[in-house]
């Protein structure tokens, strides 16, 4: 009689195996993660750019006034405390210099690097295809928006934890039920969810994860071990909805003006549109916006991109028992992008990005690198020729991102490459361009640049925040005043703009007014201390002479334990 292996058995082989592994297995996630790293160590040198890069780090409270607080908080309508918590620590290091924070983003990039090549060796069994699964993950084009811009910091680093649970998921199915790396990997998935809300898929790729196992799907253990998985997701992703909504970005399955219809079109086209970027990354830029024509449709590939899509996912089904590598790796990637695709907005007009693939872009390269493996006793001499033109396709992505990192280099330079390829964004683009210009002391530039986008899109309200700013510095008060009313009547709880609002009327000696702003402000955030210094003055203006008093006291003693 056949003796039977057990999970204890097969977990001893396996052991044994990794500690006699070959060479090649050693040293190959190294390599792929040596590339990755001295690449992204191009941009080392880039600044911060005006696309929220200071809001998510020097302006961000939770990393500003670093506490435990850190975990009570939200900013940018996200819930991210251990992405804060990165933040803080290159603040400490670097205090705030744009390199620290490069160097933790592309850091943590090479880290899954490596993770992604100790993955895919466990699901594939074959080494060489886990490294061009690992190389092309390091280089790809489409990962530079994720690893060089800072605000994007979370991406990676949920990307770090979700890769340490799935290896520690697949790692346990060769153990005893409910072992310490099963724990293992639902406490690397509560990090993940902790850095960002995207990380709620991981439930879905443990399904695609056990079908690439051979593992039963509706077994009695199978479902036990996901339940806590998609419990916590489920929780995680209501919690992403409530800090959207704190935010003043309430969820809304039609925001932006389009029907259902529309929605299933634009999700059709971007997942082909994804799939083309992919295989060939030109024309890359931080945004990708959704237009319709000038008679309220769409161009026609919007029409023809449900019909592509069903398809190729029908030939896709098809080929799951012939051809499993293709069905896998299709699969792998739609479970992983799916929660970022156009079907539901929360809070942002963002509906598709480059670094929404970060990890999603596995499952095709998995396609990719599959395929030689597959012909290989097919058609020796088509598998060969097809690694070449693998490393071929590899080097062209390599070069490609080298020069897309250089973008990043400066503000300006970043939002024209994406005016040239993508057009700017429904007037966003000099929302930005204006914003750059006024950190760098640019007037002049920054007035043109939000006046061209309130030209563009008068819905852009942040423009008049801006705007009413500046006229206000260049004492323009009457101007600065109808501006400063346009942003506050759609945010009309915003105490730093209530604030320079105050300081407006305060010149043009509307005192009752600029107190009433005051009053609100204090209201609001009872922590601002410049706004106990103006309402004192305010006060003593209209003749409150004690209360002016109390409030100049108040803002010399808040100004003593600040320093």
């Amino acid at each position: 009689m056949a003796k039977r292996t057990t999970k204890k058995t097969y977990a001893a082989k396996s052991k044994k195996t990794t500690a006699t592994q070959s060479t090649p297995e050693r040293w190959m996630p190294w390599v792929a993660a040596g590339i990755a790293f001295i690449l992204f160590a191009t941009g080392f040198n880039n600044p911060m750019v005006a696309m929220d890069d200071h809001s998510a780090t020097v302006n961000n409270p939770a990393v500003r006034d670093f506490s435990l607080k850190i975990f009570t908080q939200f900013n940018l309508g996200m819930y991210a405390p251990i992405t804060w918590l990165g933040y803080a620590l290159a603040q400490a290091l670097g205090s705030g210099a744009p390199f620290w924070y490069h160097l933790l983003s592309a850091a943590v990039h090479t880290a899954n690097v490596v993770l992604v090549f100790r993955l895919f060796h466990r699901l594939e069994s074959n080494t060489t295809v886990a490294f061009f699964i690992a190389l092309f993950f390091a280089i790809h084009p489409m990962q530079v928006e994720a690893v060089s811009w800072i605000a994007a910091f979370s991406t990676p680093l949920f990307a770090l934890f979700s890769l340490l649970a799935l290896n520690a998921y697949v790692r346990q199915t060769e153990q005893e039920p409910w072992s310490k790396t099963y724990w293992m990997a639902l406490g690397f998935f509560v990090l993940a969810c902790l850095s960002k809300s995207t990380a709620v898929a991981l439930p879905l790729t443990l399904l695609v994860v056990d079908l690439w196992l051979k593992r039963a799907w509706l077994s009695r253990q199978a479902v036990l071990e996901k339940a806590p998985f998609f419990v916590l997701a489920l929780g995680f992703g209501l919690l992403a909805f409530y800090s959207r909504a704190q935010a003043g970005h309430p969820g809304d399955s039609l925001a932006g003006g389009f029907s259902l219809f529309d929605r299933a079109l634009m999700a059709s086209h971007t997942v082909l549109f994804y799939w083309t970027k992919i295989l060939l990354p030109l024309g890359l830029s931080i945004w990708y916006p959704f237009e319709k024509t000038a008679t309220g449709g769409w161009p026609w590939t919007y029409y023809a991109a449900p019909v592509v899509l069903a398809l190729i996912l029908g030939l896709v089904w098809r080929s799951r028992n012939t051809a499993p590598f293709v069905f896998r790796g299709v699969l792998f990637y739609l479970v992983n992008i799916v929660l970022s695709l156009p079907f539901y907005t929360v809070g942002t007009f963002e509906l598709r990005g480059d670094r929404y693939n970060y990890l999603a872009m596995l499952g095709i390269f998995a396609l990719l690198a599959g395929l030689p493996a597959f012909l290989k006793d097919k058609n020796p001499k088509l598998a060969e020729r097809l690694w070449i033109a693998l490393a071929a396709l590899g080097l062209f992505w390599l070069v490609i991102s080298g020069s897309r990192i250089r973008d990043w280099r400066d503000t300006q330079v970043l939002i024209d490459t994406a005016v040239e390829h993508q057009g700017d964004n429904f007037g966003k683009a000099y929302l930005w361009k204006g914003m750059d210009y006024g950190d760098k002391g640019d007037m002049k530039g920054a007035l043109e640049s939000f006046s061209k986008a309130m030209r563009i899109n008068p819905d852009l309200t942040d423009a008049y925040k801006f705007r009413g700013g500046l006229l206000g510095i260049a004492k323009q008060y009457e101007r600065s005043l109808e501006d400063l009313d346009k942003y506050l009547e759609k945010n009309p709880d915003d105490p730093e703009i209530l604030y320079n609002r105050s300081l407006t009327l305060v010149n043009l000696k509307r005192w009752q007014e600029a107190l009433d702003d005051l009053n609100k402000t204090l209201e609001l955030a009872p922590e601002f201390t410049r706004a106990y210094r103006a309402r004192g003055n305010v006060r003593k203006e209209l003749g409150d002479t004690e209360g002016g008093a109390a409030d100049l006291q108040e803002f010399e003693k808040r100004s003593a334990a600040d320093l």
